[in-house]
């Protein structure tokens, strides 16, 4: 199997655009919300590409996903 496909990011990345942090678990994406002092709160989330995602955020959250699998 692809390694960049299981891939495990070891740092939350910050997203402003979206106020969250993200990273890729075992190639799922999670995400954590960003506090308004844009630290990170503590509350991971599976990001749910059926319900959680809005149309039209969709595309910028897969590349994203695909940036993270670059990173550490």
């Amino acid at each position: 199997m692809d390694k960049a496909l299981n891939k495990t990011n070891k740092t939350w990345y910050p997203y402003e655009e979206f106020g969250s942090f993200f990273k890729l678990e075992e190639g799922t994406l999670v995400g954590c919300p960003m506090n308004e002092d844009g630290t990170r709160d503590n509350t991971p989330f599976e990001v749910d590409w059926n319900r959680g995602v809005e149309a039209k955020d969709q595309k910028k959250m897969k590349e994203f996903a695909e940036q993270l699998r670059t990173k550490d």
